[in-house]
């Protein structure tokens, strides 16, 4: 399980570190391959390869006659990239996604259980934001937890 927070840098090619703790996850668990795409958050989602197959079986499971549907598919898979990790555990985020995230020099890195989110530190400050905590612990309480 990917769990913490984590702040690097881009560098100038647009590659960013993935910190050693996911890296050793992703060693013992996966392939060292993530499918990077943007999500709905204003941030960038990276999944190991085979979490990223159960994601896209989901998906496919979805019924695509329904607009909603067939928008968050062009919206998740027009994007969606496969990324290696380099010798120095680097990831390559394509211009598009860095774009789309507002992704510029400093991010945060965070672990998501299953996958890894990439934010720009302001915008992962606001989802932060203390005065969302209220209606985010009235949905989990109502959710069971």
């Amino acid at each position: 399980m990917f769990k913490g927070s984590f702040q690097f840098t881009i560098d100038a090619k647009g590659r960013v570190s993935i910190p050693s703790r996911f890296r050793e996850i992703l060693a013992e668990r996966y392939e060292e391959k993530l499918v990077v795409t943007n999500d709905l958050d204003k941030c960038l989602v990276a999944f190991p390869f085979e979490e990223w197959s159960l994601i896209e079986q989901k998906i496919r499971e979805l019924p695509s006659s329904e607009p909603h549907v067939k928008a968050f598919m062009r919206f998740v898979y027009s994007r969606a990239t496969e990324c290696e990790l380099d010798r120095q555990g680097r990831v390559l985020i394509p211009p598009s996604l860095r774009e789309y995230a507002q992704l510029k020099r400093d991010v945060i890195i965070v672990g998501m259980g299953n996958k890894i989110e990439i934010w720009d530190p302001s915008l992962w400050d606001k989802a932060l934001a203390p005065e969302q905590f209220p209606a985010i612990s009235e949905t989990l309480a109502r959710l069971g937890l």
